[in-house]
């Protein structure tokens, strides 16, 4: 269900308790409350499927090596 005010929505969600650990030390990391961090998490992943829509690729560096990122779905 979800309640719009002042052009925000407030949305409830089931998660797991592995999935609201993983946003909290997202949080704790960032130095954000646990909304922001879902908010970056949302738009990493929507910028990430715009890109792989138009044919780009997730590459990640670590010490010179490049690796792909493949995602399966």
């Amino acid at each position: 269900m979800a309640e719009v005010t002042n052009n925000k929505v407030r949305v409830t969600a089931d998660l797991s308790y592995d999935d609201v650990t993983a946003l909290r030390n997202l949080a704790a990391r960032q130095s954000v409350s646990m909304t922001e961090a879902l908010r970056r998490a949302i738009a990493t992943e929507n910028l990430l499927q715009t890109r792989r829509k138009e044919g780009s690729r997730v590459l990640l560096e670590n010490g010179g090596k490049m690796t792909e990122l493949v995602f399966t779905r």
